[in-house]
Order: C-alpha cells, then sequence, then structure tokens
C-alpha cells in the first residue's frame, strides 16, 4: 500500500511480545510464542507501508512487571517495537487474569459452561485491568494513530479509548472463539451488555471464521437491539464493520525449515529411533479445551480394533504445561497420564510402547522435526479459536507427506477442507480416521496437501495483517461519506441562498417521522393544518415540484393530499399520482405471496404484546412502536431472520426497515427507482432537497447528484450530507423557505 494513512500502529495485548529473563545478574530479552507475536512480528517488516512515524517502530502495550526504563536498559531490544509495560498489583491481576479471564470468559467461549465461575470481585477487576491498560495508552496516543487491541482480556478497552478520543482509529481481534447468542447470555446482564459494547468501540471488529462473525452479530442484534446489515452494526451515532480474517503462519518460514541442518539433525535421530515405525504426533496445551482425553480414546480404539498396525506405528503425544499447579488442570494431567499408562501397559512389550508421551515444550528445531517427519498429524480440540499447528503440520510437509487429521470444532477446519475431518468427542471415528490416514495412497496424500498448502500459503500471516489494516483503511474512507453532521446556520443559509437563486426546484419529503412525529398507530399520524398549509404554501411557487415519498399506502394519501399540488409516490413507489391525475401503479398486484407472511406475522404479534400488523396493497408491515423495547428486540431479531430464511425460497420478495417497523414487499421499485424514473430521468433541476428520517430513505439518498441537499432527520449515520436533530426541524426548515 503506497498511501500512508497513520501515524502509528499501537498494538494493545495483554502479553507483549517480548519478556526479560535474569540469567546470573544479566538481563536478556527472549521473544514470547504463540500466533499473534508472529503476526505482529511480520508486520514489522512491512510497517513502512502503513505508517508515517519517522522512527518506524510499532508501539506495543502489554502486562509486565518489568518497567519500561528496564526494557530500554536491555541491550538486544528489538529495534522494530517501542514497548510499554502496563504493570498491574498482583492481586488485581489474578482476579482480572486467573479470574475473569480464565475461569469466566475462557471456559464460556469454548463452550464449558459448567467451568465458568461468575464471581463480582472478578469482573471488578477486569474493569480495573482494562482502565489501566487505557491509562498507559492515554500517555502516548497522537491523532491519526492505529489503535489494534486483541483478544478477549481487553473486551472493554475499545469503549474507553472511544469515549475519550472520539476520532481514534481503532481496530479490535478476538483470537478465541465467539460463542452463540444462546451461550454468551450466560454472562450476567451487566457483564456482557459491557462487554459489547466495549468492544463496538472499534471500528472494525475481527474473527477468525464466519461462524464466529455471526454469532457476535447476532448476539449484538438480540443483546443490544443494534440493527446490522450484513456485516456492518449501526449505533446510535457510529457504524462498525464485523469481518472474518482466519490468521495464517509465516508459511515459507515453516516450509524451508525443514531444510536447516539443525532440523536435519532432529530428523535423523527421528529415523534412528523409530525405524520403519510409522509416527503419529499431536502437540497440545495442557488445557481442557484441547480435547487430550478423547483424544486417547480414539487411539485406544484404533490399537483394540486394528492389531495388524501394532508394533508399526508410535504416538508422539506432547503436551506442553499450562497452569498446572490449578488443581482442574493438575486432575487432568493426572488423568492423561492414568490413561497412558494404561494403554501403553495393556499393549507394549519389550520392544515396543504405542505412545510416547512427553510433558515439555518443545525447541522450535525439535517441532519441525517432528511435522515434517510424521505420517499423521492428530489435532483434535474439542474447541479451538483457530489452532495454528494445524497449519503448522501443513507447511512443514517434507521428508514425508503426512496426512493431517483435524477436529471439525478447530477454526482452520474451514481452510483444510482436504484434511481428515473428525468430531473428536467420537472416539471411534477418530480411531477409524487413524486407520484411514495410514491406508491413504501417497499420491493422493500429496494432491491434498498441496491443495491446502496453496491456500495458506496465499494467506499466510502477512496477508492476515494486511488484509486487516486494508479493510480498515476502507472502512475509513466509506464512512467518511456517512458521519453524522448537523445542518448548522452555516449549512443553512448556503441552502436558502441556493434556492433563491435556483430556477428549477425539486424537493422530496418522506412522511412519517419527517413531515409529521411518530404517532402509536400509523392512522393517528396525520397531517396539522400548518403542515398542509406551509406544503401548499411551497407548491403554489412555480419554480417548485414537491413529492411526498412515503411507504404509506395510497387511500391515505389521497385522503389527507389527493386535492393538493403535490406529487404523491406510496407504499415505496408502488404507486404515484401527480396532481389532479389518476394513481399509477409500478408493482404488481399479487396477494398470494401474503398468505404465509401474514401467518408468520400473527404469530409474533401474538407474542409480542402492542405489536401490530398494517396490511398495503402491495405488502405487509409489522409495527413494534409499542411493544416493550427489550422483548420486542429479542422477537425482531427472530422475525427478520425467519423472513431471511423465507425469502432465500421466494426471491420475489424483500424486506424494509424503518422506524419500528419491518415492510415486506415485492421486489423492484422502492423510493430511489421510482423518484430516478420519475424526475431524475427526464428533468434538470438546480435545486434539489431530500429528507428522511429511516433506511428506507437511504435508497432515496443513494440517487440524488451530488450537489443536491440531502438530509437525514434524527442523530444516526446516514448516507445523507446533513443531518436535523427532530422532525420539528423539518417544518421549521420549510418555513424559513416560505418567507423568500
Amino acid at each position: 500500500m503506497n498511501n500512508k494513512s497513520f501515524n502509528r500502529i499501537i498494538i494493545i495485548s495483554n502479553r507483549l511480545p517480548f519478556k526479560i529473563i535474569n540469567t546470573n545478574g544479566e538481563k536478556k530479552l527472549i521473544q514470547n510464542s504463540g500466533g499473534l507475536v508472529s503476526a505482529i512480528l511480520s508486520l514489522s517488516e512491512k510497517k513502512n507501508d502503513y505508517i508515517n512515524d519517522s522512527s518506524g517502530k510499532i508501539i506495543w502495550i502489554g502486562n509486565s512487571d518489568y518497567t519500561r526504563e528496564d526494557f530500554k536498559e536491555v541491550d538486544n531490544q528489538s529495534n522494530d517495537f517501542d514497548i510499554y509495560p502496563v504493570q498491574i498489583d498482583k492481586q488485581v491481576y489474578e482476579k482480572y487474569y486467573e479470574g475473569f479471564c480464565n475461569d469466566t470468559l475462557w471456559p464460556l467461549f469454548h463452550y464449558f459452561t459448567t467451568y465458568a465461575v461468575y464471581d463480582e470481585a472478578y469482573y471488578e477487576n477486569y474493569t480495573i485491568a482494562n482502565q489501566l491498560f487505557f491509562l498507559e495508552l492515554e500517555k502516548i496516543i497522537q491523532p491519526n494513530d492505529f489503535v489494534w487491541v486483541h483478544d478477549y482480556q481487553l473486551c472493554l478497552l475499545p469503549k474507553l479509548i472511544r469515549n475519550k478520543f472520539p476520532e481514534a482509529n481503532i481496530g479490535f481481534f478476538l483470537h478465541i472463539p465467539f460463542p452463540s447468542y444462546e451461550i454468551f447470555r450466560l454472562l450476567r446482564r451487566k457483564w456482557r451488555e459491557e462487554i459489547l459494547n466495549g468492544i463496538l468501540g472499534a471500528d472494525l471488529v475481527g474473527f477468525h471464521t464466519y461462524d464466529y462473525t455471526q454469532h457476535f452479530l447476532q448476539s449484538v442484534r438480540r443483546l443490544l437491539g443494534y440493527e446490522t446489515t450484513l456485516r456492518y452494526i449501526y449505533t446510535e451515532d457510529r457504524i462498525i464493520k464485523v469481518e472474518t480474517f482466519p490468521i495464517g503462519i509465516d508459511f515459507e518460514k515453516f516450509e524451508n525449515a525443514s531444510k536447516s541442518p539443525d532440523v536435519q539433525k532432529e530428523i535423523h535421530k527421528l529415523q534412528n529411533t523409530l525405524g520403519e515405525k510409522k509416527l503419529i504426533f499431536s502437540v497440545d496445551r495442557l488445557d481442557y479445551t484441547k480435547g487430550i482425553l478423547d483424544k486417547l480414546k480414539g487411539v485406544k480404539y484404533f490399537l483394540r480394533t486394528y492389531p495388524e498396525w501394532h508394533k508399526k506405528v508410535i504416538f508422539n503425544m506432547v503436551v506442553v504445561p499450562s497452569r498446572d499447579t490449578i488443581p482442574r488442570y493438575a486432575n487432568m494431567k493426572k488423568e492423561l497420564e492414568s490413561i497412558v499408562g494404561q494403554i501403553n501397559g495393556k499393549y507394549s512389550n519389550l520392544d515396543w510402547r504405542p505412545i510416547a508421551y512427553q510433558y515439555k515444550s518443545l525447541e522450535f528445531n525439535e517441532m519441525i522435526a517432528l511435522y515434517s517427519y510424521s505420517h499423521i498429524g492428530l489435532i483434535t480440540p474439542l474447541r479451538d479459536g483457530m489452532n495454528l499447528v494445524a497449519k503448522e503440520y501443513i507447511a512443514s510437509q517434507k521428508h514425508n507427506q503426512g496426512v493431517l487429521i483435524i477436529s471439525e470444532l478447530a477454526g482452520a477446519v474451514t481452510e483444510l477442507g482436504e484434511a481428515i475431518i473428525i468430531n473428536p468427542t467420537d472416539s471411534k471415528e477418530v480411531g477409524e480416521a487413524i486407520y484411514r490416514a495410514l491406508e491413504m495412497d501417497q499420491k493422493e496424500i500429496e494432491i491434498k496437501n498441496k491443495r491446502m498448502k496453496i491456500r495458506l500459503k496465499n494467506y499466510d500471516v502477512f496477508a492476515w495483517t494486511n488484509d486487516f489494516i486494508e479493510q480498515l483503511f476502507l472502512l475509513k474512507k466509506d464512512l467518511k461519506g456517512m458521519q453524522v453532521k448537523i445542518l448548522n446556520n452555516i449549512v443553512e443559509e448556503d441552502l436558502i441562498n441556493h434556492y433563491k437563486v435556483a430556477n428549477k426546484r425539486l424537493f422530496l419529503f418522506d412522511y412519517d417521522g419527517t413531515l409529521v412525529p411518530f404517532s402509536k398507530y400509523p392512522e393517528n399520524a396525520i397531517p396539522s393544518n400548518d403542515l398542509i398549509e406551509q406544503l401548499s404554501t411551497l407548491s403554489i411557487n412555480s419554480k417548485n415540484l414537491i413529492a411526498i415519498v412515503s411507504g404509506r399506502d395510497r387511500t391515505f394519501l389521497e385522503k389527507y393530499f389527493g386535492n393538493s399540488n403535490l406529487i404523491l409516490i406510496g407504499e415505496h413507489g408502488a404507486f404515484h399520482k401527480f396532481p389532479h391525475k389518476d394513481w399509477i401503479g409500478q408493482a404488481e398486484k399479487n396477494d398470494d405471496w401474503k398468505i404465509k407472511i401474514r401467518e408468520l406475522l400473527e404469530r409474533y404479534t401474538n407474542r409480542c404484546n402492542g405489536s401490530i400488523i398494517e396490511e398495503k396493497e402491495v405488502s405487509l408491515a409489522w409495527h413494534y412502536r409499542n411493544s416493550e423495547i427489550e422483548f420486542t428486540s429479542v422477537r425482531y431479531q427472530e422475525l427478520k431472520e425467519e423472513l431471511s430464511e423465507f425469502l432465500n425460497y421466494d426471491h420475489s420478495l424483500q424486506t424494509l426497515e424503518g422506524n419500528k417497523v419491518i415492510e415486506i414487499k415485492k421486489i423492484g421499485y422502492d423510493k430511489g427507482t421510482i423518484v430516478q424514473k420519475l424526475f431524475l430521468d427526464s428533468e434538470q433541476f438546480d435545486f434539489i432537497m431530500a429528507i428522511g428520517d429511516d433506511k428506507t430513505d437511504e435508497d432515496l439518498f443513494k440517487v440524488m447528484p451530488k450537489d443536491s441537499y440531502t438530509i437525514k432527520v434524527g442523530m444516526t449515520v446516514s448516507i445523507a450530507k446533513y443531518n436535523l436533530k427532530a422532525q420539528s426541524n423539518v417544518i421549521d426548515l420549510i418555513k424559513k423557505l416560505n418567507t423568500i
């Protein structure tokens, strides 16, 4: 990217990319492991494509017991990063990290709901910790910085930043699964709402998979009541984009690593140890989400069912130490070691032991050798945000062309469709997959691995970071035309002056919420005498052409405006009428589709007290203005989802979302298309003003010429150029024009 749009890049995560170790009085800087560190290290290589800062360093804020001065003192400090440690009191950190992060959010987001602890003190310290991260950022943030917040430990941080720095460029990425709405709402009401609103402080929110993205959007719709369209969330004053970015690996690093002499030395050790035996390999952190115990059940099934493979395979199971001082993890370690002992005790003999169990962390060269030499990579988490081990395994296939067996519950499975995909809780399926992999033709393995390698190479860790930042650039560019901009005195004066000198003027007014305030019942929102008089005065001027572009049916419009000098457009463009002329229909009148839709709407009307159905000539509308807000927001989203499924089968229909109303009609026309047809394609105007208040008016704003005055009623984002704060301001503006 040639356009350097950001001043600096600031990464904020719970953990820093480096840690300081003190060996014999000498401090050394050691790189931490993990996908995020690798990703941002890759970003550092191309940082000059994105930032203007002359230092060229990426700022990284994260927790550490050491101070900024300590990091500066270390001789081998990275030239790519400027480290800002956040020091957190140990008691606060324990309740924040070990408590709310790892005993509440971690199990809940991974669907281990019975493990989740709901402790008020945990959440209080979670908010304190997020505030401490913000205070560190507040000291250094500058205009046009890009602040990229990472993971579940800092869900509240984006909003803290947004509240203090409204113009900040903020991204948020979640590296673990986001659970379904039914799971997420198990959090206490205050916590879940603050977490969602916290994340929505960002401009761009990223997840690893499409499912996580959709789960988040559904939770936002149902718990906060915000409207979403595709992957955009519309709050009171902002638009947030939610997108899928499956994190990649440094593909070339892993692909080429097996060529190094150190890795070759490790491979020779494996050859000498294993001989002709085939190696099945797995590496997992000690955690209940990794499915280690279930994996052993699958291995046990394989050994029991296929005795012909005894003495021909070895399963090297590496478990990386993690939190083993905590009772649940310590018990898990004891249980898996017991099962390993049982299996080896039953099947091993003097010259063969089926499972080689190692409780240790692997050195890089040792791990690459195991990746490259293994005939099977057995990756079976019960739930995993991504699982980069599976990607690293495929990228490292050089010596043997190994087969990847992967859980369908790992995020990486969406990119590794050629692997053998299993349900990790089904021991028979796991065991049969091992057998199938051992018997698979080598040519078939090579073809499948080649396809996966191409995919992983094309969307590697560099592409991941580039994709996220590119999407933020594009979003910021798009939002420049969609910001709330009040029609102030200066703009109003320009509008009036333009009106004065124009010879042919076009006015386009929505009705409900624009010309009249909303009413509890649509039939009660009738025009006042003052409104009728003001519109009549405006229409008397021969230079003015005035149209009411409404969702109202033609019976209503005819009753109140039929004898006026106004052009009437009803049901979002289905019908129109010029002064003293007959109505003309744009839509085919066919009521067959209404039967099933009406049944659906009636069901929701019965379930949602206060809602009503309005039947028009060519559409049906469900109004919920009089219903209880929190309850109705859930029912409304459910209705939208049911309608979406229905419309997947009937492509002739579409839904329109208005202010507290959802309407179903035939496709092929809207406010924009009818205005384009009646006026813009056939006539030239030197002054155009279009005013509306809801989503249906966005169709109108889209077709307006660039020099038009497009005005959104209300303080919500829109593609309209300007906003009026209230409906009453519309009448005030008309009155001012009438005095000219």
